[in-house]
């Protein structure tokens, strides 16, 4: 992507991935102060280019403020191939895989009977 800054790489113990939410394959953006800029629990090159582009567009005009925005994302769901594309990354990604999937379910269950 031609980037010329610093990118800070998680150890491969997962310190950060841990200490930031613990789903596989996730991607921040952080200030130089920590603050989360930019957070994707699925990691796309093109949102995060997309990203880095308008804040340089943003840094050099006059008038932008930041404010805070969430959206959920689309994209094509194919739980099949996507089990076999991780896999090779080792067994690894696949178990954290599998701890999200309970944490997913852990969740909507919490939710479900608060709702009751």
């Amino acid at each position: 992507m031609g980037l010329r800054r610093p990118i800070l790489v998680d150890d491969l113990a997962g310190t950060v991935h841990a200490s930031y939410g613990l789903l596989p394959n996730m991607s921040f953006i952080l200030a130089r102060g920590g603050q989360i800029l930019y957070k994707a629990m699925w990691t796309s090159s093109a949102r995060i280019g997309e990203y880095l582009e308008r804040m340089e567009h943003a840094r050099g005009g006059v008038g932008y403020s930041p404010f805070y925005t969430e959206q959920v994302e689309i994209r094509e769901a194919d739980p099949e191939a996507f089990r076999r594309r991780l896999s090779v990354n080792g067994p690894r990604a696949v178990s954290e895989w599998d701890r999200a999937c309970e944490i997913w379910a852990a969740r909507a269950r919490a939710a479900r009977t608060a709702r009751r």
